[in-house]
């Protein structure tokens, strides 16, 4: 007996397991799927899948399958019994979460004509309850209570809430699986009754007609494709729905918006690289669009009309992107008007009746700069921060309100009306954190990572308390690196929960998405797709040299296309990281990106690249994550997926998971979470969000033997 004891732990010191972690594995027996032979060829090169089986055939509806359901059933209660034994921490972990959360509590105001519309949440409940007042009246009222539309649901999300140009009437849209399609409902506010008008199947947008009359919407078909604009005229049939576009490419996904001035209805078909905007005024009943430019390779552009004139936002022969200006979008009397900036990569604008507001990103850091449109006076809005994140924004063209978002690691999210003239910041709202929270206590700073020659930049937050600088520190890493969408420094209620025990909490900056600009996006897409895992190991491998943690004491976290980040970094340097969490990981890139008749995958080529060619075949083999598993030692890893995800199917993860399990040669860890509710996003209820964000952080502490009360 005393022989088999020190066996165990001297095989859990040799895998520098924690002896709470190898007990449990010895007291819960892993999921073992199955295998099924499953091969195909292409490119004269046979594909083998023994794990194919776990997709079911019905998949984005609800999967009946009840081996597949029965292997996802034992996973969950695999899952559920490593976190059982962790529930008092947990708890604790999930109060503190709640505690930095105001339970109550109220938006800023928008005003729209006579009215003042808003949102607040109440202490003991899940959702949001949107509401207005009117300029003469103080009274209250209640427009959507989501927590009485969410009773008996399991999951609800709102994908638009908009009110008629007269207020009157309110349209929202609602999905309650998760599987992101959305059904269209109008409700009267005079006569408090549902109108009959109620179109399922929808991406969720709505966009009224200024004539109150009708919307405009974008209907999904079987296959998650959303490729047409319908108009629905209130009291007709469906059936009778206009189709003002359809985009036959299916490499293009089409939407539908209202100019700022509210006089023109655009129509955008749009790719990863590349669209072209229609549009027609909104008094033409006819609905005869107009194109304004049409799409060319790798450019990109976006319309918006203000008050007198055309505004066109596009990066053709301006690689950071310039504002075009016109009269009339139909000629060609285009002229710019804001000129590319060498250093500055002009991310996006908005305007009102007499600014435009420009917001920009400089060494990946955000540059606002406000134009007054009269006399093209602009000024440059200033923050305290090293390292931020911030936005601007009109709420009221004729009003001409400028607000500005800003948040940093240690600055809670603040919403400022910004005073053009007196060039001041007026506070309209600061997140409240009631259970107290101390910037000074903290430090966020940005450090730089080598990766090629190319520097990387990385935005860290630490405790002053509890940061020794020996490299002693464990470190979360935190990444995602793809669609050209950046990982900004805003607060974060669970970061806070790491530093405070002791964690460096880190995001890496990664080519990819677009943190340094256009450019940063393109430089790790298509054959280049490797850079992005290259910088965030050098990100690892920088952190270690500069003694923020040392090797193997680094956890991990993506999410969807960081999950396959978080793949393909453990296949290629499992040694840099103690443990991994991946959300809804897109890891089967290679059979995902060979199956087009999944939603996404013929629009995704333009990212990914298409592998029913070659070259892109090859190149996306080799760091597939799923097709890259070895036979070696792994970090301990946390993995979910949503049963009803159509963005990236569960069984991806759960494929993954079964190959992890079966080659690995460790002790580590493998827990998977399927929400047999839930879709891509996870759970819907802010107080379920608050537990699964919990999950996480005990999964952490637990793998790296860590208290969970705060220090």
């Amino acid at each position: 007996m005393m022989i088999r004891l020190l066996l165990t732990i001297l095989a859990v010191i040799l895998s520098h397991v924690p002896l709470t972690i190898y007990a449990k594995e010895n007291i819960m027996t892993p999921p073992i799927a199955k295998k099924i032979p499953y091969s195909f060829e292409i490119h004269g090169q046979k594909i083998e899948d023994e794990y194919h089986w776990l997709r079911g055939e019905n998949w984005p509806e609800r999967i009946t399958d009840k081996e597949i359901l029965g292997y996802l059933t034992e996973e969950n209660d695999y899952f559920n019994q490593f976190m059982k034994p962790l529930a008092d921490e947990k708890n604790i972990i999930f109060e503190e979460l709640k505690g930095r959360v105001k339970l109550e509590d109220q938006s800023t105001y928008i005003q729209k004509d006579d009215y003042y519309y808003y949102t607040r949440t109440q202490s003991d409940k899940d959702y949001t309850i949107y509401c207005r007042r009117h300029k003469s009246n103080p009274q209250e009222e209640i427009l959507l209570d989501v927590n009485q539309l969410a009773q008996g649901k399991k999951f609800i999300s709102i994908g638009s809430f908009s009110v008629s140009p007269n207020h009157k009437l309110l349209a929202y849209s609602v999905d309650f699986s998760g599987g992101e399609k959305f059904a269209i409902k109008v409700f009267d506010l005079e006569k408090q009754q549902f109108l009959n008008d109620e179109i399922e199947n929808t991406i969720g947008s709505i966009v009224w007609h200024e004539d109150g009359q009708g919307f405009f919407y974008t209907p999904i078909d079987e296959n998650w494709r959303h490729d047409k604009v319908m108009f629905h005229k209130l009291g007709a049939s469906n059936k009778l729905d206009k189709l003002l576009f359809h985009e036959p490419n299916p490499l293009y996904t089409v939407m539908v918006s209202k100019s700022t001035s509210r006089k023109y209805i655009f129509i955008e078909a749009t790719g990863h690289d590349s669209n072209e905007i229609y549009y027609f005024p909104m008094d033409d009943y006819s609905f005869s669009a107009i194109l304004i430019k049409p799409r060319a390779d790798k450019v990109l552009y976006s319309v918006d009309h203000g008050d007198k004139y055309f505004y066109l936002y596009t990066n053709e022969k301006a690689k950071n992107f310039k504002i075009l200006r016109a009269e009339s979008a139909q000629d060609n009397s285009w002229q710019e008007y804001i000129p590319e900036e060498k250093d500055e990569y002009l991310s996006g604008f908005d305007l009102n009746a007499e600014y435009l507001l420009l917001n920009y990103k400089h060494n990946g850091l955000p540059l606002i700069k406000v134009e007054r449109l009269s006399d093209r006076a602009a000024k440059i809005v200033k923050f305290p921060d090293e390292s931020y994140t911030a936005s601007a924004y009109s709420t009221n063209f004729e009003l001409n309100d400028i607000r500005i978002n800003y948040s940093s690691l240690i600055s809670p999210n603040t919403v400022f009306e910004y005073k053009f003239d007196a060039e001041k910041l007026d506070i309209l709202k600061v997140q409240e954190i009631p259970s107290g929270f101390n910037s000074d206590e903290y430090v966020t700073r940005r450090v730089f990572a080598k990766s090629g020659d190319t520097e990387i930049p990385i935005t860290l937050l630490y405790k002053k308390s509890l940061f020794k600088g020996d490299g002693s520190n464990p470190l979360y890493l935190y990444g995602y690196g793809s669609y050209g969408i950046g990982m900004s420094p805003a607060f974060r209620n669970t970061a806070i929960s790491l530093v405070n025990r002791g964690f460096v909490f880190a995001i890496a900056h990664i080519r990819g998405g677009d943190d340094l600009g256009h450019e940063w996006y393109e430089a790790a897409k298509f054959l280049n797709k490797k850079r992005t895992f290259d910088d965030f190991i050098a990100s690892a491998e920088t952190l270690i040299e500069k003694k923020y943690t040392s090797k193997g004491n680094i956890a991990i976290m993506g999410g969807s296309a960081g999950g396959m980040l978080i793949g393909a970094v453990i296949n290629q340097r499992p040694d840099l990281f103690k443990a991994a969490i991946a959300h809804v990981p897109f890891v089967d890139v290679l059979n995902t990106m060979l199956d087009e008749t999944l939603p996404l995958t013929p629009s995704e080529f333009k990212e990914w690249g298409n592998p029913k060619e070659k070259e892109y075949f090859d190149y996306m083999k080799s760091y597939s994550p799923y097709d890259n598993v070895e036979a070696k030692n792994y970090p301990h890893l946390m993995v979910t997926a949503g049963l009803t995800d159509p963005r990236v199917g569960y069984w991806e993860a759960a494929k993954w998971v079964a190959k992890l399990r079966d080659k690995k040669t460790d002790n580590n860890t493998i827990i998977f979470k399927t929400n047999m509710d839930f879709g891509h996003s996870g759970a819907s209820a802010r107080f379920e969000y608050l537990k699964e964000a919990a999950d996480d952080i005990v999964f952490i502490l637990e793998v790296f033997g860590l208290d969970s009360v705060r220090k």
